[in-house]
């Protein structure tokens, strides 16, 4: 919605400003020589431009060639919800964006009827709320944060959120919820952050690239763990930082990379 904001909350649980630190460090060591970080800045910009340009006729409506766009760059709704979309057509999801964009009511209820407007089940159905993060986030990222379950997911208590608190893995109670506010909370916790260490260009996507980071570290741990065995090295998980934010630039066969039954 035009001119909307979003209010910070406060945390009820304390991250560790030395873990965001530490995290930007290994993240610039990291991509030096290979993508760079401000190549992959430049990445979720152009991700934006394509999200504001299709999304800006969206009182039009989307044709399915637009509505494939979106959801390639999703990397959840991709693998869960294209076949569900594609069967109601661009038509009612155009009808479930523009609500979600612009409809009235506040950003929780329009985020709730945007997963009621489209009848998706299990996991799909739980994607939907991924879908509504980055449709709002890509669009206005200075408006809204990036609100996806990989950054925090209340139900699971699982999320790159999480890779903040010092000593995580041994506290079982995270009551973060999964209002926007909190997520906007965790945001300006990370500008806070950033400040200390001189960076202050490219906030929104800078913020997004380093999230990714810690989940992408968390997922290597509990890989390490099950397999007990190094899940690989460092070009997997930046691997995995492309796909969570969606913008790989390989795709097998030239395909594409949603999940559908007319899909190769």
């Amino acid at each position: 919605m035009q001119g909307e904001s979003v209010a910070p909350a406060k945390l009820p649980i304390d991250l560790d400003v030395g873990l965001l630190k530490k995290s930007f460090y290994e993240l610039e060591e990291a991509l030096e020589g290979q993508q760079g970080l401000s190549e992959l800045i430049a990445m979720l910009e152009e991700k934006g431009k394509v999200f504001r340009t299709i999304l800006s006729g969206i009182e039009q409506g989307l044709d399915e060639e637009q509505m494939r766009a979106l959801v390639e760059s999703m990397f959840t709704a991709r693998r869960k919800l294209w076949p569900t979309l594609q069967e109601l057509g661009p038509q009612v999801v155009s009808s479930a964006i523009e609500d979600l964009l612009a409809g009235h009511g506040d950003l929780n209820q329009r985020m709730q009827r945007f997963q009621e407007a489209i009848p998706a089940q299990g996991k799909a159905q739980r994607a939907l709320r991924d879908m509504a993060a980055e449709l709002l986030h890509f669009m206005n990222p200075e408006a809204y944060p990036l609100m996806t379950r990989w950054v925090w997911d209340q139900g699971t208590s699982s999320g790159a959120v999480r890779e903040f608190v010092r000593g995580g893995d041994y506290i079982t109670d995270f009551p973060l919820g999964e209002s926007p506010e909190m997520f906007e909370g965790v945001r300006e916790w990370m500008r806070q952050g950033l400040s200390e260490l001189g960076v202050y260009r490219d906030l929104p996507y800078l913020i997004d690239v380093l999230l990714a980071y810690q989940y992408s570290q968390y997922l290597r741990a509990m890989a390490e763990g099950f397999l007990r065995s190094d899940f690989g090295g460092q070009s997997d998980f930046i691997e995995q930082i492309h796909k969570l934010l969606g913008v790989e630039t390989q795709r097998r066969m030239g395909g594409s990379r949603v999940k559908g039954k007319d899909v190769h």
